[in-house]
């Protein structure tokens, strides 16, 4: 990736749920966006994560069809309102393949950064 401060990896739309675990809870989200360094969720009930902050580390299960879920160790990197921002900290390496294939073009590609 460019190392200037100014782009991220580019951010890939899908339409999928996560199962994110933290401190003994579940709560179920849909996926809004997913890079190869994170992922944006919001919550599907109304509420909030329970004594979520930043820097909270979770669990979380992509499921993005039948046939395909993605297990990875994340970090709160943004909350606002009813979404999350996660970096991922953990990707198991027999999911990794299956991320990459997942993002396609976006493994490689940056978008500048909208401030």
């Amino acid at each position: 990736m460019d190392n200037r401060q100014d782009v991220r990896y580019a951010r890939k739309k899908m339409d999928a749920s996560c199962l994110l675990l933290f401190n003994g809870h579940s709560y179920v989200t849909r996926v809004i966006n997913i890079s190869a360094t994170g992922i944006l969720v919001e919550l599907i009930e109304d509420k909030s994560v329970r004594d979520i902050s930043l820097e909270s580390i979770c669990i979380l299960e992509i499921v993005v069809n039948e046939t395909l879920n993605i297990h990875v160790s994340s970090k709160v990197t943004r909350i606002d309102n009813n979404q999350l921002g996660l970096h991922f900290i953990a990707i198991p390496e027999d999911k990794q393949v299956a991320l990459w294939q997942l993002l396609g073009d976006y493994v490689h590609e940056v978008e500048p950064i909208d401030y």
